[in-house]
Order: C-alpha cells, then structure tokens, then sequence
C-alpha cells in the first residue's frame, strides 16, 4: 500500500476516533439535559398555584413528552452516528499490519448485551414517566 493512502487511512481513523468520543459524550449531555428539564417542569408544577387546573397539567405533560420524545429523537441520531462511525473503524482496521492486527487481538472484548444508549433511552422514558405521574396526582394536592 502507497503511504499516501497508509497515511489517509491513519488520519481517517483518528477522526473517527475523536468522532466516537464527541457523539458518545454527546449523548450523555442530551441525557442530562433532559432530566434537567422534566425536573423543571416538575419545579414549575409546584409555582403553580395548587390545586393544577386540567389546562396546567396538560400543558405540562405535553411539555414534558415533548422533551423525552425530542431526546430520544436525538440520542438515536447519535447512535446512528456512532454505528456508521464503528463500522468505519472496522473497515480501516482490516488494512492495519498484521502486528497492528495481533495487538488489537491481544485480549478478546466482551460485547455487552446492554449498550449504555439502551440505559439513557431508560432513563428518559422511566423520568418522563415520574413526572406525568407526579403532575397527575398533583392535582388533587392544595
């Protein structure tokens, strides 16, 4: 193989490399985001002058499934992103040197059954669900 092209490849795995880690801590921060904001809604739900008229929870829960749909939303885009990314790496890897190959073989990966996308997709829905719960039963509460 030309250097040229050894030399593309390198500098198209480190992007890649750097891409994964952007994407990944990207996700984390939609997740975090988000929590923070059902917590607002949550902290608007109590300035509200009790007990919450029908209109008041409405506007909440549809606020609040309006957040958790939008970050799932996102957080798929990224994981999509870092599929195509992974799949990348894959393929330049294949045209490393076989000492390349031998090292990155060195100790076998576990794939895990649970991705960390799968946790944060969790987290959404289980807090968007507390927080419907929560302006629900508010209602009631002067």
């Amino acid at each position: 193989m030309p250097s040229s092209e050894r030399a593309d490849l390198r500098l198209l795995y480190e992007i890649t490399v750097s891409d994964l880690a952007y994407f990944k801590t990207q996700q984390w921060n939609v997740t975090y985001y988000a929590l923070l904001l059902q917590a607002g809604l949550l902290g608007v739900s109590k300035l509200l002058m009790p007990p919450l008229t029908l209109i008041d929870k409405s506007v909440l829960i549809v606020l609040s499934l309006l957040a958790a749909g939008s970050t799932l939303f996102v957080l798929n885009k990224l994981q999509s992103s870092i599929s195509v990314r992974q799949s990348r790496l894959d393929a330049v890897r294949k045209t490393f040197s076989e000492e390349f190959q031998r090292a990155w073989s060195a100790e076998y990966k576990i794939d895990h059954p649970i991705q960390s996308v799968y946790l944060l997709r969790g987290g959404i829905v289980v807090t968007c669900l507390l927080a419907i719960w929560i302006v629900a039963v508010r209602a009631g509460t002067a």
